[in-house]
């Protein structure tokens, strides 16, 4: 194990105590929601984006939707702050240097949270202490982030502790395998047997995805292990003598959801 996997284990063991074996736990709102004019949204594919609007899946990207995730994992209890310094995020998320470069990122990253309406932040008392994070509702509403019900309108999914131990701080999961994992973690709730289909359509309506980038993703989770692909199913199409075919994939066992 290098020295950067240890810090980035010890970061996850540490933050792991927090949730008790549970999982990190995040919104179905955080895929589609509808903000104050009643307009559709999509807070998970805006993180992709860069400031301007523009891309999306890339190193930065994958990073913002990362450092979210993990803050509702970790603050999870209280009034879901973090008085972690960069340097715990920077490991837990796998990036080099920890100390230095990788502080600095997380520090970008913030910025670029409390711009996009995910978190908000406090400095602290003295001068150079650690800033206070907030986390808040993922839905880009502004209002604090409370633990989720799983009522009607609030309901929810879990990510896997070994996600974090095992995958998250990995080079090797780009931006669009995050993105399509979280995905698969919703629909593997609602697919019969395990197995899940992504239609390009049904993605770009759901979740504001685009087609490269759900291509992409579902290649990377594949090349890594996290998806398998168990072939391709036949539905019939806009005639009776046209067959499309439908990519089929399962979740590795233990990279799926926590059981309610």
């Amino acid at each position: 194990m290098s020295h950067a996997q240890k810090r980035a284990f010890e970061a996850a063991k540490a933050a792991q105590q927090r949730r008790e074996g549970m999982g990190g736990p995040f919104r179905d709102v955080f895929f589609k929601s509808r903000d104050a004019t009643g307009a559709v949204t999509h807070p998970l594919a805006s993180l992709l984006s860069n400031s301007s609007g523009t891309g999306g899946g890339g190193r930065g990207g994958k990073t913002r939707l990362l450092l979210y995730i993990s803050l509702l994992w970790v603050a999870a209890g209280g009034d879901h702050t973090s008085h972690r310094p960069a340097s715990f995020w920077a490991a837990l998320l796998g990036l080099e240097d920890p100390d230095g470069a990788g502080s600095r990122v997380i520090r970008s990253s913030w910025q670029e949270l409390e711009k996009r309406n995910f978190v908000a932040s406090e400095p602290g008392v003295a001068s150079g202490d650690v800033r206070t994070i907030r986390a808040l509702r993922e839905d880009r509403s502004g209002a604090k982030y409370t633990i989720p019900t799983g009522q009607s309108g609030d309901t929810y999914r879990r990510i896997p502790e070994l996600a974090w131990r095992m995958l998250f701080h990995s080079s090797e999961l780009s931006g669009p395998g995050l993105v399509m994992y979280l995905i698969s973690l919703r629909t593997h709730g609602q697919a019969s047997g395990g197995e899940m289909t992504f239609p390009r359509n049904y993605i770009a309506t759901e979740y504001g995805i685009s087609d490269s980038t759900r291509k992409a993703g579902l290649r990377n989770l594949v090349e890594i292990g996290v998806l398998v692909h168990e072939g391709t199913s036949k539905e019939t199409g806009a005639t009776a003598t046209r067959l499309r075919g439908r990519n089929v994939y399962t979740l590795t066992p233990i990279y799926a959801p926590p059981a309610p």
